[in-house]
Parts: C-alpha cells; structure tokens; sequence
C-alpha cells in the first residue's frame, strides 16, 4: 500500500522549482494589473496603492486605493452618469 509523507503539501510548495513557477505566474498577473491601471492615471494614488507581496510559498498582488470597487467595477457620478470600471481586478485572474 502506498504511503504518503505528511506535510507533503508543504514540502512541495517549498521547492525552489514550485516557488519559482508561484512567482512567474505572479509577476504574469501583476503584469496585467499594472497595465490596465497605468491606462487609467489620473493622480497616481491609484497607481501607489498597487503592491505585489512574496512570502515563503504565497504570493499576493493588491490594490489598496479607498475607492477602489467604484474604480474597478464602475459608479454613477452626482449627476447621474454612470462611469465604467476599469476591471484591473480580473485583468490579474485571467
């Protein structure tokens, strides 16, 4: 019967071929969030609030920017208009 060690879970994502392909495909994210946010500057704090954090075995890209739902999925301004999302959310989970 076949075994299976424990923290065998662990032990993979701690090796240097799984942690280097966990990064690559962060960075391919990160890549795509940072394109759509650049399209769409207009002070920069958005921009600034993009941080991209690796840990031993995770990786996380976030957006920090205290508006960031209405950026993202859009809003309807004071008078009504309703203005577009710019989506940089999902453009990092495609």
């Amino acid at each position: 019967m076949a075994h299976v060690s424990r923290n065998l879970d662990a032990r993979i994502a701690h090796l240097p071929a799984v942690r280097a392909a966990v990064r690559a495909e962060l960075e391919a994210r990160a890549a795509r969030v940072q394109a759509v946010v650049d399209r769409h500057v207009r002070t920069g704090r958005l921009r600034a609030s993009l941080r991209v954090e690796t840990s031993a075995t995770d990786s996380t890209v976030s957006i920090s920017h205290p508006e960031i739902l209405a950026i993202n999925y859009g809003h309807t301004t004071a008078n009504g208009r309703f203005v577009e999302g710019i989506h940089a959310i999902e453009a990092g989970q495609e």
